[in-house]
């Protein structure tokens, strides 16, 4: 039997494959298959995450860059896979700093050059979190300084501000002070709030991912549509070509009709009239698919492509008749013959309706073999191998035998519930999560996948997702002590005393990168009120009155840049 390297690096085949295809799904179902096996693999991580980067899943490609570099510091690949997830999540100086390191690696690497150039330019344009705060330091921000005693001693020394007037001049050098404390101290004054974050050793959620703005998609072409085989000039035709090109009409005018018993009698005649025409093999081809004569239309096929190479037939000709041949495959079910048929066919000529036909036939033998793989028996077994791998701490092998046991019966929700929790030990909290969620879709009174899923959302400090999730369990199971017990422990994080200071610059990108926080902090008129709450308690309490309002700024609070008492 084979070796776990060796299944490893075919599952890996298979994901290189779906991902060439534009299956970036498929492609990372194959890749997680392949880390299942051989998780010490830094090329499967640095695979995977391209195919997360491409469904726009910044956060997990950056997880999986960061295992990759784990794994091999020198793999210069990784910094450019790191450079792009951070990238998409707009956190544009650190790509610039991945990309850099991977640059030192690989000098000559004209992609990752072009993928720096494409960051630098990003982050001076403004577009970076940090610099979205560089219009609240325009106009004459000094007096505003001068008159909170906070600040107003800064205003003393020399290099403070020279670094307000630095950010004046070039609002993109912002990002370059995010570690000062007394910037961040001049922002919360600048923004008429107390800005603060939770504990120095409570690592802060990240922001929900933000999505690049669509670009306009370019138009689609109109698929081109085959031109027709032209007619011989009648002044070549000899006797017997004549009579061919009769019988064909009529053939042809018969199959239209669906009278496909003379339209084979009209083909065979123009076939016995001229033998050297490969297209009344196609024809007749055609007539033998529509009656379900597998076989006949087989052997026309592969009989129209020997006639059609001896007589030079052109490659779009050929090219057709491979199609047809395709066809008659697929209708069988022997889709490995289908896929070559296809394959032959756009190697003589490409066209859109024969790479759709590709894909479609692709799929149905993943189907066809997932569907011919399912045993829910040998699924149980499967999973009982992998509770043990678990018990004994065992969890990459565990995750691997829980894969195997979905394979087997991908309906059974214990089984996707079961590799949430081997994710989780192994810190792979998003997969953890999908797992849960799919586990739930196949069974919403499955509870257990809520209680996983919220101890998950818990360890990624979204608190109040975790709440959510634990009173869905409860919805089902009222009388479930674990879920009881685990929203006490969530409201008690919850409600924990924060520590005061300023945010520090991850604390800052990773709020700014949601749009929500954006449009907050954008919006004068929630400044307005987010003043009026710093120096007015009772004006606070009124605010906090408007169910909006209350919304917006516990929104804040969750994202870590605001502290209300």
């Amino acid at each position: 039997s084979k070796g776990p390297n060796a299944m490893a690096l075919e599952a890996k085949n298979r994901g290189n494959a779906a991902f060439s295809s534009g299956d970036f799904e498929g492609a990372i179902k194959h890749f997680t298959e392949a880390i299942g096996l051989d998780p010490a693999n830094h090329i499967l991580y640095s695979n995977r995450s391209a195919a997360y980067s491409s469904l726009k899943k910044y956060e997990e490609a950056l997880t999986d860059a960061n295992k990759t570099i784990e794994i091999n510091p020198n793999f210069a690949k990784a910094y450019s896979r790191k450079g792009a997830a951070l990238h998409g999540l707009r956190r544009y100086g650190e790509a610039v700093e991945a990309l850099n390191k991977g640059l030192t690696i690989e000098p000559s690497n004209e992609p990752m050059k072009t993928a720096l150039v494409e960051a630098q330019q990003a982050m001076a344009q403004g577009a970076d979190p940090m610099a979205m705060f560089a219009n609240m330091f325009s106009g004459d921000i000094f007096t505003k300084l001068r008159m909170n005693p906070q600040t107003a001693p800064f205003l003393q020394q020399p290099d403070y501000v020279a670094m307000l007037t630095d950010i004046q001049k070039n609002p993109s050098n912002l990002s370059k002070y995010g570690q000062d404390k007394r910037l961040m101290a001049s922002l919360g004054v600048l923004m008429g709030v107390s800005m603060g974050f939770g504990d120095d050793d409570a690592e802060m959620p990240d922001a929900p991912k933000r999505e690049e703005p669509k670009k306009e998609e370019p138009k689609k072409e109109e698929p081109k549509k085959e031109e027709k085989e032209p007619e011989p000039m009648k002044v070549e035709l000899t006797e017997d070509q004549k009579k061919a090109e009769a019988a064909k009409e009529k053939g042809n005018e018969a199959y239209k009709k669906k009278d496909f018993d003379t339209a084979i009698a009209c083909y065979n005649e123009a076939i016995a009239a001229d033998e050297t025409n490969c297209l009344y093999l196609n024809n007749r081809a055609a007539v033998y698919l529509e009656q379900n004569k597998i076989e006949e239309a087989v052997a026309d096929c592969e009989k129209a492509i020997e006639v059609g190479r001896s007589n030079r037939a052109s490659f779009e000709t050929i090219a057709k008749i491979f199609a047809r041949l395709g066809n008659a495959h697929t209708k069988a079910k022997r889709y490995d013959d289908a896929i070559k048929a296809y394959n032959s066919s756009l190697l003589e000529h490409r066209t859109a309706p024969t790479l759709a036909a590709l894909k479609k036939v692709e799929k149905l033998q993943e189907e066809d073999a997932k569907n011919a793989y399912l045993d829910p028996q040998k699924a149980t077994e499967a999973k009982n191998r992998g509770n043990d791998f678990f018990r004994d701490g065992k969890y990459p092998e565990s995750i691997k035998e829980y894969t195997e046991a979905i394979k087997r019966n991908p309906n059974d929700p214990a089984l996707y519930s079961n590799r949430a929790a081997a994710y989780t030990k192994l810190q792979e909290l998003p997969l953890g999560l999908k797992d849960c969620d799919e586990a739930i879709r196949l069974d919403p009174s499955f509870v257990k996948a809520y209680t996983r899923k919220g101890h998950i959302q818990f360890f990624m400090k979204e608190y109040r997702k975790a709440l959510e999730t634990y009173d869905e369990g409860l919805k089902r199971d009222p009388n479930n002590k674990e879920l009881s017990e685990s929203i006490e422990r969530t409201i008690q994080q919850m409600n924990r005393p924060t520590g005061g200071g300023a945010p520090d610059k991850e604390t800052m990108e990773r709020a700014m990168a949601d749009p929500e926080v954006q449009r907050i902090v954008s919006d004068p008129i929630m400044r307005q009120i987010l003043e009026d709450m710093q120096s007015d308690p009772k004006a606070a309490a009124e605010h906090l009155k408007n169910p909006m309002i209350m919304a917006k700024v516990q929104k804040l609070v969750d994202a870590g840049i605001l502290r209300i008492s």
